[in-house]
């Protein structure tokens, strides 16, 4: 089942519009969920400074329809709460894998990537990453 990542009313429980899901348990998540998530690879640790490459991927776990009436309307990237890129998606000519190349010039904390959905909401996925001199 799927969490909210900030506090909220307990009215917001179950509701995937309000606010952003993520999954406390990726083995355990649901076909919603595996629709969902923006699946990061990138490497665990980095040099300061250095560009490296960073592949987000949504449907990864499970195919994401791409439909005028279901789609993944853009993917964003963060290093903690400093933004890095974004990719807006259009519906039948766009799967949505945003490929980018980044630096860090020091620890921002964890990598973490969104996914907005048109039916389902907002979506997050992240990953750890050290920023080594």
């Amino acid at each position: 089942m799927f969490t909210k990542t900030r506090d909220i009313l307990a009215v917001c429980e179950e509701d995937i519009f309000c606010g952003v899901n993520t999954v406390s348990n990726i083995s355990q998540a649901g076909d919603l969920e595996k629709k969902h998530l923006p699946i990061i690879t990138a490497p665990k640790k980095v040099r300061k400074g250095e560009y490296f490459d960073v592949t987000i991927e949504v449907g990864k776990l499970l195919q994401h329809p791409s439909e005028p009436g279901h789609y993944i309307m853009f993917i964003e990237l963060y290093s903690g709460d400093t933004y890095l890129a974004r990719l807006e998606l259009t519906p039948q000519t766009t799967s949505p894998i945003m490929k980018v190349r980044v630096a860090l010039d020091h620890d921002h904390g964890k990598l973490r990537a969104f996914e907005r959905c048109n039916l389902h909401g907002t979506w997050e996925y992240d990953t750890d990453i050290e920023v080594t001199e």
